[in-house]
């Protein structure tokens, strides 16, 4: 009693599912076209794919093909089981079919034979009697035109051959390129010269030099992305087409120039070498001159320093003798040779003469050292004696600018006669107050004093 409702309502169920595949099935027939555009070259025969699905009978259907320009054109038509052209248009005539026995399974694609670059552009594939939704599809025809490039040898540059590469009747505008025997593109001469035909198709030609390889083997490749076509030509050149080589002389001029150069490069160091060993020599030359000039300027000058302290000891010996104490004598004469025979003489007078006996002896030299000392130890003596010539000499000179004429001993009587006034210096004793000395000839002390005098005259001559 359970098991017999349960049966009938599946029974029912089954039904209505298979009446509702049956119904959808006939409403759910659609046209479907290729995803992917047709691409063709001109003069090919194509098929522009369009088909039912499901896979149902269209031999009882109309089926439309028109092309979309500006203009619709009927293209290919089907009706009533039969192809109907009389209103096709006229670039299409005895160039379209359909596959009559795939009608059956729902094929409609439109076959074009002999296609040509004004068939390019989109297509509809059009069923009216269908009753869904989706009727229509879209197909897009592409097309293209290519030819193959031709290669040829358009004179030498250099050491190479310029190769020519043409290639004529492409379309769309393709690209060009130049390889050699291990497929790496090569630089051209410059960009491919591109111009169009009276067919509006692309021509190009471009230039490359190449150098002898191996093989001598090399391609020109035009090359159209959009259609996806590639066309090649592999070219040899033969050996004797290049340019001789003159490999030999060029290694030669070449070891040429590497020898002038290091022979320039080796004069140029010796060259500088000598330069300046020269110039080292001239400087060595020039400070030795140097040298050589102010040791001999310094003689001069000592010459004339002596020469001049000479005479002042000449020019003022008698007052020398009256004022300069037996201490600053002395000094000088500790060292001398005549110091014994002068330091036994009893008399002031004897004392002197032998002194100055030992002046001249000794000469310019001698009386130089003298006036030397006379500077460290009896400045103050030189100095107002310097004066005193100096007023002498103003004083021999005559109102109308004439010198009076003197002689030695009128000058010695004028000097006398100024008694000497300023020349004893601070701790120096007169004329009478070193008689008893001198007459009594120097004592004890006297000789201690002496000595020490004499060392430190000794001191000060070695530092001059």
């Amino acid at each position: 009693m359970k098991t017999f409702p349960t049966s009938a309502v599946w029974c029912f169920g089954i039904l209505f599912i298979s009446a509702s595949l049956i119904t959808t099935g006939s409403s759910e027939v659609q046209v479907v076209g290729p995803a992917d555009p047709v691409v063709a070259l001109a003069g090919d025969d194509i098929i522009l794919p369009c088909s039912l699905e499901p896979n149902v009978s269209a031999e009882d259907m109309a089926v439309e093909w028109t092309g979309l320009y500006l203009r619709t054109r009927n293209v290919h038509l089907y009706l009533d089981g039969r192809d109907s052209n009389e209103d096709q248009f006229p670039s299409y005539r005895g160039r379209t079919s359909m596959f009559h026995e795939e009608l059956k399974n729902g094929n409609v694609s439109l076959k074009l034979t002999r296609v040509t670059l004004s068939d390019a552009g989109s297509y509809r594939c059009f069923i009216p009697t269908l009753t869904s939704q989706v009727k229509e599809t879209t197909v897009q025809l592409f097309v293209g035109a290519v030819s193959q490039p031709v290669i040829s040898i358009d004179g030498t540059k250099g050491w190479g051959v310029v190769l020519k590469c043409d290639s004529g009747g492409w379309f769309p505008e393709p690209g060009m390129e130049w390889l050699d025997s291990s497929g790496t593109i090569l630089p051209a001469d410059g960009p491919p010269e591109k111009h169009r035909d009276s067919e509006d198709l692309y021509a190009l030609r471009q230039h490359v030099t190449v150098n002898k390889t191996d093989t001598n083997m090399f391609t020109c490749r035009v090359n159209q992305t959009e259609i996806n076509h590639l066309k090649e030509t592999e070219f040899h050149v033969p050996d004797d087409v290049f340019p001789k080589s003159h490999v030999g002389l060029i290694i030669g001029l070449s070891i040429l120039l590497a020898v002038v150069v290091l022979a320039a490069s080796a004069g140029v160091y010796k060259w500088r070498k000598y330069t300046e060993e020269q110039r080292e020599r001239l400087e060595e030359q020039e400070n030795e001159c140097r040298k050589l000039l102010e040791e001999q300027v310094k003689g001069f000058k000592l010459i004339r320093d002596m020469k001049r302290d000479a005479k002042f000891v000449n020019r003022n010996k008698v007052h020398l003798s009256q004022n300069v104490t037996m201490v600053t004598i002395a000094f000088y004469l500790i060292c001398s040779e005549r110091y014994s025979e002068i330091h036994v003489a009893r008399t002031r007078q004897d004392q002197m003469r032998l002194f100055y006996e030992a002046l001249d002896s000794g000469g310019k030299k001698v009386k130089s050292d003298f006036y030397r000392i006379l500077l460290d130890l009896e400045p103050d003596l030189v100095i107002d004696l310097g004066k005193a010539e100096e007023t002498i000499q103003s004083l021999s000179t005559s109102p109308g600018g004439q010198q009076e004429t003197q002689t030695p001993s009128q000058k010695s009587e004028r000097i006398e006669g100024m008694e000497m006034k300023s020349l004893p210096g601070p701790g120096r004793k007169s004329v009478p107050e070193m008689k008893p000395l001198l007459a009594a000839g120097p004592q004890n002390d006297d000789l201690d004093e002496m000595e020490r005098g004499g060392r430190v005259t000794t001191d000060n001559n070695s530092m001059l």
